[in-house]
């Protein structure tokens, strides 16, 4: 039925070139055309020496009944798991697989223009094929409340510009079978080297950085400063952080008596690109340079306004206060930026 194609896919590492005319990009749906990079040549470190690595899935194109295009087929899924599961989501791709192995092998890299009919579909995150099994064979008296990640965790940029912006992408998720909307904070900062996915130290970050590179985040949502400067106390924020609510990806739809009525499974949003501006001074010195985020918990005023909300959506008893979920010795995600 499929063949596995061993790939460093987990901890995916992108290369990626800038030129020093500001690219525009923009959306296109013919993928052959100026998306694929065959020149990608690999990563300038290796960040992921003794690690073992999640392999992604080759699987054959096959046309599903149940959902009316080819997503693949999942043994014990009902008709019923694939409408609580997936229809929120964008049709499956006939060349999905076809796609997701350019992604993989870091001939696509240009996040921006792909579209969503692939990275939103949960089989573009390898280790979809090891947590399907919670979804058919789902544990009720277990409750996940906190799970998200990067993909990928790190991405790799060389660029000659100057004085101007550049963006780098990444897609930002709520973990498998979470069962909560997550409330946290995205933190973009300079941190004080480059980290290996073991924690090894790849070079420090030059002493005055900050003094060149300037960091902000221009999506999802809002920056948690401007909302909630002039109406809530707040003790844990920066300008430059975000503030954004991550979607369930599995819950139980119960009545007033508490009997199961149904599931849902993936919203829409459930995965989002998140897109940092990096800014590169006119008189930066060539080197490498790395920018990061950091994952934080709202403080108590922030998670109050969610718990009991009149001007926010309300989340009630699903809203969980996130941030504590990782305890990494690596950020959640990196962009070395090598300035030649």
């Amino acid at each position: 039925m499929f063949n596995k194609k061993i790939l460093a896919v987990i901890a995916l590492l992108i290369l990626v070139s800038v030129g020093a005319i500001t690219v525009v990009l923009s959306s296109n749906t013919d993928l052959t055309n100026g998306l694929i990079d065959n020149n990608n040549k690999g990563t300038i470190y290796d960040y992921t020496e003794g690690v073992a690595l999640t392999s992604g899935e080759y699987r054959e194109t096959v046309y599903n009944e149940y959902t009316n295009d080819y997503r693949p087929l999942y043994d014990g899924m009902t008709q019923d798991h694939y409408d609580w599961y997936f229809k929120d989501l964008p049709a499956f791709p006939k060349d999905f697989f076809d796609i997701a192995n350019l992604v993989y092998d870091g001939k696509i890299t240009d996040y921006n223009r792909l579209s969503e009919q692939y990275w939103k579909q949960p089989e573009f995150y390898p280790t979809w094929f090891n947590s399907v099994y919670k979804y058919t064979r789902h544990d009720e008296k277990r409750w996940r409340p906190e799970g998200y990640g990067c993909y990928p965790n790190i991405k790799e940029v060389t660029t000659d510009v100057r004085d101007d912006t550049i963006t780098v992408s990444t897609y930002f998720r709520t973990a498998f079978d979470t069962n909560s909307y997550q409330g946290l904070i995205i933190h973009p900062y300079l941190p004080s080297s480059a980290i290996s996915m073991l924690g090894n130290t790849i070079f420090e970050q030059p002493d005055d950085a900050e003094k060149y590179i300037s960091i902000s985040i221009n999506n999802p949502d809002d920056s948690i400063y401007d909302s909630f400067k002039n109406n809530l106390p707040y003790t844990n924020v920066e300008p430059y952080d975000w503030f954004t609510i991550l979607k369930p990806t599995h819950l139980i739809i119960r009545d007033e008596y508490n009997n199961k009525i149904g599931e849902s499974g993936f919203p829409s949003d459930w995965v989002r690109l998140l897109n940092l501006d990096i800014t590169i001074a006119e008189d930066t010195p060539k080197g490498d340079y790395v920018v990061a985020i950091d994952i934080l918990t709202p403080c108590f005023s922030i998670n109050q306004e969610y718990y009991y909300s009149t001007n926010h959506e309300y989340y009630g008893n699903l809203y969980y206060p996130a941030g504590n979920y990782f305890q990494r010795n690596t950020p959640h995600f990196q962009a070395i930026i090598r300035v030649v």
